[in-house]
């Protein structure tokens, strides 16, 4: 009922590193799960992670997850979006579950940035950007973010960050002051999707799904007589 996070990103372009850090630590969970059970994902994008109503974050299209990986190169099937694609997937060399902390970097970049890293619209060039050029990450990101992405963007699958579990993933700097019982039991308090929300409309219900309608309802308030720019008003009757 909330979208999904690319239709967030188109609207807003990017996010904070205190959304981004939320919605990261529910994926990593989600994926933690998987793998408990020796299942990759390997489609970790925008568009495969979907909000509840209430606005933590969830995992969706399981059609190229894999099961019964053990190991560091179980499967060397090529599967996934060009621009969200780990190095070993480009070269074939074999892939198991460190593949997805690879995306899961490659998400937290995208979170942050706006757009997937070494992104080209020539497949050739992309994939050519993912096997050899340097990772370009701005400035404007902290320190800890940007660690985080470089260690889980290692080329290397063997000294990747989650190799040797996702506890050093969750141990990492960028996550502190994260409970991860908080997480898994929905208690971080996310932002409440505003893309696709239900709305009580008589005896029925209908969907706001359109992603221009916060816009509207935004531009609806600033026109209001009361409006004080620099703050944020919420009809919370138009949101019963």
């Amino acid at each position: 009922p909330g979208g999904d996070l690319s239709e967030y990103l188109h609207v807003e372009k990017k996010f904070n590193e205190y959304k981004s850090r939320i919605y990261l630590a529910e994926v990593l969970l989600a994926l933690e799960e998987l793998h408990s059970k020796d299942i990759i994902f390997r489609d970790l994008k925008p568009d495969n992670v979907v909000l509840d109503e209430e606005g933590p974050a969830l995992l969706t299209d399981f059609g190229l997850s894999k099961e019964g990986i053990y190991d560091f190169k179980e499967t060397k099937s090529f599967c996934g979006s060009y621009a969200y694609l780990a190095p070993e997937m480009v070269q074939k060399t074999g892939h198991g579950k460190s593949v997805d902390w690879y995306l899961l970097g490659v998400f937290l970049y995208e979170m942050l940035v706006g757009i997937p890293p070494y992104y080209d619209n020539d497949r050739d060039v992309l994939f050519y950007n993912i096997i050899n050029e340097d990772l370009d990450i701005p400035d404007t990101i902290s320190k800890d973010a940007k660690d985080l992405i470089m260690r889980l963007m290692d080329r290397n699958p063997v000294t990747r960050l989650g190799t040797n579990g996702s506890a050093e993933i969750k141990q990492h700097t960028w996550f502190k002051g994260i409970n991860w019982d908080d997480v898994i039991n929905k208690r971080l308090d996310p932002p409440l999707p505003y893309l696709k929300r239900k709305v009580k409309k008589g005896n029925g219900q209908i969907i706001i799904s359109h992603p221009l309608d916060f816009e509207k309802e935004r531009m609806a308030v600033e026109s209001d007589p009361n409006f004080i720019d620099g703050w944020s008003f919420v009809d919370h009757h138009k949101l019963e």
